[in-house]
């Protein structure tokens, strides 16, 4: 039973994407598939849990729990197969099946992500229903227990709502492509590309993770799908570089969302912004380029802290030998291992062709990885890894898809009682006395309403409710706009949603909680720009010149003062480091009317800049001439 229900929990996504003659969508709907699907990785991780446990008692408990979960399964599939699934009515059988499918899921997701994601899940269950005695202008409509349970199985907004869609339709294919390219070799010439490039420069396999993943979210229009196209390539780089799954996971979350707002596409967000707003695409791109390249400067820099770590870590390569014969210890690469391209072209080209372009893409990265493997090491030794790592994959996806469905509760719960959009109001209401708690609320609101949706969506929704509030109080039209996207884009690395976070933790097989958390410490950048650019609409482009250019200087010399204080090891050194921070934010936030005192605030930033990279020159020439000596 373990062993089929596995086979069938990976292989039916697959079948549902290819499906050329569309036989599977001629015979059951998308709902059906949703069923069977989680009721298959229900009974997979229940009887893999009965397998495991010494008491025969709890064994039994959990197969039946399995079983249980199969026929509720059936069920789903029988009634969305006809006309009762167009009324949602709370009659016994209904309800019945719906007690058991939480009470199941429930139990499932505490065996696979842990205590605090069970709780997070009940205690979602219950704050729905209890939010129809909420005060005003918190509460939900009145709605009863029975038609609660019903809904949140039946309503097709919950367990089985489009959360658990984006899992069990493109996710798990870039898990099952992650586990085949493994196979295949492939992570193996990864690791010796990513130690050969991390001796050439300071966290060049993390860099190249933040460059690759932006450039392609900014055109995927969808961080999660940009995690699973990349990030399975990237996030192996940097695990062999030494990162944790974790922290690795988190990096690629970041840098694929990072992409949904950097110019000049920002994940045609940008085209929707110059509709809305009524300015210029141009000057939309212009305007949210400068907050980008803060960004990825901050990134950058923070990769640059993490190699130092990992350089001087146990996780660090291990130093070359006098002589030159550490590069023996480095893995070697041949020209058959070009090979493992081919997943990649595949996916590359599929990705911008018609429907389904992601599925299909991730369809295509499987059989090409396949086909390298057979031409590389023959089809006796691939049959063989296949088999030696289908266990780890059906854990793996079948994780997942029960995380997917847990998660889609809440949305399911924020729109069937219409917390989201009430929320929304009474924030809007409490923050008008105040410009910071008006932006603090805003931010939050947005997260709320940018949970779970592409970048587009997430715009459409935020840029019509939020940002004209943000405008009434003065904001300029760019700024709000441009902050309420950041804060709905964000809310792909930020729990309990968090979907680029979800899909990195499923292709590096860590903790999505721990994945989510380091998402946000490395990605701290984004969560704090908006406020500076909403009070220094200079980062904008908006205002006289010379504030523009003092807006410009002080934001970088800031960067990279806040890296030298840190970093700096000498009293001295961390005192300049302190005084041009000090100076860069008197530029940046200084009265308008002080437009020539903020310019020479900059410069003399920049002039601290420039001293402390001389004093670091000449340690490092000193340290080199001794080492000479020696």
């Amino acid at each position: 039973m373990i062993t089929l229900s596995g086979i069938g929990v990976v292989l039916l996504p697959c079948l549902w994407a290819i499906d050329p003659f569309d036989w599977l969508r001629a015979t059951m709907i998308f709902d059906q598939f949703l069923a069977i699907e989680l009721a298959l990785a229900l009974g997979f991780i229940l009887w893999l849990r009965a397998r495991n446990v010494a008491a025969s008692l709890s064994s039994g408990l959990h197969v039946l729990a399995g079983l249980v979960a199969l026929g509720a399964g059936l069920f789903l599939f029988h009634h969305f197969s006809g006309e009762a699934a167009l009324f949602i009515m709370p009659t016994p059988t209904l309800l019945s099946v719906s007690v058991v499918l939480i009470a199941v899921t429930l139990l499932a997701t505490l065996l696979t992500s842990g205590p605090m994601m069970g709780l997070l899940l009940l205690g979602v269950l219950i704050f729905g229903y209890l939010a129809q005695f909420f005060p005003a202008p918190f509460n939900a409509a009145s709605v009863d227990m029975k038609r609660y349970t019903v809904y949140l199985v039946f309503g097709g907004n919950g367990f089985l709502g489009r959360t658990l869609g984006v899992i069990a339709g493109t996710v798990t294919i870039y898990i099952i492509f992650g586990a085949v390219y493994e196979i295949s070799g492939g992570t193996a010439a990864i690791d010796a590309l990513a130690r050969k490039m991390s001796r050439r420069g300071r966290g060049m396999a993390i860099k190249a993770t933040i460059v690759s993943s932006g450039l392609f979210g900014m055109v995927s229009g969808s961080a999660s799908s940009n995690v699973l196209t990349s990030g399975a390539f990237t996030i192996q780089a940097m695990r062999r570089f030494g990162l944790s799954g974790a922290k690795a996971g988190g990096i690629e979350a970041v840098s694929s969302t990072m992409g949904q707002i950097t110019p000049p596409v920002m994940g045609a967000a940008a085209f929707l912004m110059a509709d809305l707003t009524g300015l210029s695409y141009g000057s939309i791109a212009l305007a949210a380029a400068i907050p980008a390249v803060l960004c990825y400067a901050v990134m950058f820099v923070q990769a640059s802290w993490l190699a130092g770590r990992i350089e001087v870590g146990e996780a660090a390569p291990r130093p070359a030998p006098e002589g030159g014969a550490g590069d023996q210890d480095l893995p070697e690469l041949a020209w058959r291992d070009l090979w493992h391209l081919l997943p990649v072209i595949v996916i590359v080209t599929v990705m911008f062709k018609g429907d389904r372009m992601t599925e299909m893409a991730g369809i295509g990265g499987i059989a090409a990885a396949l086909l390298s493997g057979w031409i590389l090491h023959g089809p006796s030794e691939l049959w063989t890894r296949i088999k030696g790592a289908a266990p780890r994959t059906y854990t793996t996806t079948a994780s997942l898809v029960i995380a997917g469905s847990a998660l889609g509760v809440v949305l399911g719960v924020l729109g069937m009682t219409g917390l989201d959009v009430s929320l929304t109001l009474g924030i809007r209401e409490i923050g008008e006395t105040s410009l910071l708690l008006s932006l603090l609320l805003t931010a939050l609101s947005a997260m709320v309403l940018g949970a779970g949706m592409a970048t587009t969506g997430v715009y459409i929704v935020v840029g019509t409710l939020l940002a004209p509030g943000l405008v009434a109080l003065g904001v300029p039209l760019i700024a709000a706009h441009l902050f309420v996207l950041y804060f709905g884009v964000v809310s792909m690395i930020t729990p309990p949603v968090a979907f680029a976070a979800l899909a990195a933790s499923g292709i590096s097989g860590a903790s999505f909680t721990k994945t989510a958390w380091e998402a946000m410490r490395f990605g701290w950048i984004i969560y704090v720009l908006p406020f500076v650019f909403v009070y220094a609409p200079e980062l904008l482009m908006v205002g006289d010149f010379i504030r523009i250019v003092a807006g410009l200087v002080g934001a970088m010399t800031g960067i990279l003062a806040v890296d030298r204080f840190v970093a700096g090891e000498a009293r001295v050194m961390s005192g300049v480091a302190a005084i041009c921070v000090l100076f860069s934010a008197y530029a940046l936030f200084a009265p308008a009317e002080n437009a020539i005192m903020s310019l020479t605030a900059a410069i003399l930033s920049a002039f601290g800049i420039v001293f402390l990279k001389s004093i670091d020159a000449r340690v490092t020439k000193t340290v080199g001439v001794a080492a000479g000596e020696d």
